[in-house]
């Protein structure tokens, strides 16, 4: 039990600096770790750190009167339940990844009340997705989500299933934006940019 917690412990710790240093020292808002690192580190650290602190607690008040074996009680199941809290914080305010291929990723940010979903670009860099541009501020609820990037191009194509209303009602929607500054363009202009793509070279 004590090498469990041990490495429970410095596991722990290990996600915690993975989650907060690099965020803070490195990369800030610019940057993101690859393959969603961060938001793994981000999830797992407080479920470990929790499971690190029942296991010592039940340590702590082994053998001891039961006043103190009660009070350790309360403090595993309020362990517990802040555990439960935070997968609903993390399911609300954590950024996930919608789309990448081998050069860009496009994250789902939540940006505030105000915009409270963000489409982001990045491209690709080594152990770091670098922050390029936000794609779209937007209330709707959007699935099935594609792109294609044409660099030769300087645009993005996105192939989107969304709810223009509060409904489940899902609309197919191609939107193409700029790929040097993410600039949309407007839907009047969707005929002459299909007609721009079709037949060249493209990356998916």
């Amino acid at each position: 039990m004590k090498r469990l917690r041990r490495i429970i412990g410095i596991t722990a710790l290990v996600l915690w600096m993975l989650a907060i240093v690099p965020k803070i020292i490195f990369y800030g808002d610019s940057q993101r770790l690859v393959w969603q690192m961060d938001n793994w580190a981000a999830m797992f650290a407080p479920i470990l750190t929790i499971a690190y602190a029942i296991i010592l607690t039940i340590y702590l008040v082994r053998n001891r009167r039961w006043q103190i074996k009660v009070l350790g009680s309360l403090c595993c199941v309020a362990a517990a339940l802040f555990c439960i809290v935070l997968f609903f914080i993390a399911g609300v305010f954590l950024n996930y990844r919608v789309w990448s291929n081998d050069d860009y990723v496009v994250y789902d940010e939540y940006g505030g009340f105000s915009d409270p979903t963000l489409y982001v670009l990045y491209k690709r860099n080594g152990l770091f997705d670098n922050r390029l541009h936000i794609l779209e501020s937007s209330f709707c609820q959007k699935k099935n989500i594609d792109y294609i990037i044409y660099e030769n191009l300087d645009l993005i194509k996105e192939e989107a299933d969304v709810a223009l209303f509060e409904d489940d009602n899902f609309e197919h929607i191609t939107t193409f934006y700029c790929l040097s500054n993410g600039l949309q363009y407007d839907q009047s202009k969707n005929d002459s940019l299909f007609a721009l793509t079709n037949g060249t070279d493209r990356k998916k």
